[in-house]
């Protein structure tokens, strides 16, 4: 005879997990002695790193050797070829990087003659960054590559998982935004008050 355990709240009638048991798949391990304990290999924000980070490097053994870009490089040339006229502080968060890093990547970029910087209109104190000619070539080669690379990765997919992933990531990109904007003792609560930051990050 089989068994089953009732896990319905005699307050509200609906059904509900024990303490101790974790859904499958969780990044976090807990028992009712133990405070939750992060498994690595199971947390979201790693495992969308690990994806990222092994077709960066694959991307990058083509754009290293062939046009020799740094990475940083590499993100503000498809950022700029994508939005052609945008400011160093527009690239800097579109392309994720620090105001340090977009200075070094935007002037190999005019070394290597891919990008250029001219004036916006009249307002001369904002500089605005084109592709070079040589430059728009590059980006088209890297767009072939990385939307190849894309494809082989989506491939197991079908149209509607595809779609409910670009959903899923849209969601995911928005509620980071806001996390980061909130900083982390907001998150934490009160496990949060000896934290730096309580005032979270601002744009700068």
């Amino acid at each position: 005879m089989s068994m089953t355990t009732n896990w319905s709240s005699p307050e509200t009638g609906q059904r509900e997990m024990p303490k101790n048991t974790m859904p499958k798949g969780s990044s976090l391990m807990t028992s009712d002695t133990q405070a939750p304990v992060l498994r690595l290999d199971q947390w979201v924000p790693y495992r969308l790193f690990i994806i990222s980070a092994r077709v960066a490097e694959l991307v990058a053994d083509y754009y290293g050797p062939r046009y020799g870009l740094s990475q940083a490089a590499w993100r503000i040339l498809a950022v700029v070829g994508d939005k052609p006229g945008m400011s160093a502080r527009q690239i800097r968060h579109a392309a994720g990087l620090d105001q340090f890093a977009v200075s070094r990547a935007l002037g190999q970029l005019q070394h290597l003659g891919f990008a250029q910087r001219s004036a916006a209109g009249r307002d001369r104190r904002r500089a605005e960054v084109h592709l070079t000619a040589e430059g728009e070539r590059v980006f088209r080669d890297l767009s072939r590559i990385s939307l190849a690379i894309e494809t082989e990765l989506l491939s197991t997919l079908d149209d509607d998982q595809k779609n409910a992933l670009g959903t899923l990531l849209n969601e995911l990109d928005r509620t980071s935004a806001g996390i980061v904007s909130r900083g982390l003792p907001a998150i934490l609560g009160d496990d949060g008050a000896d934290v730096p930051g309580a005032s979270g990050r601002k744009d700068e």
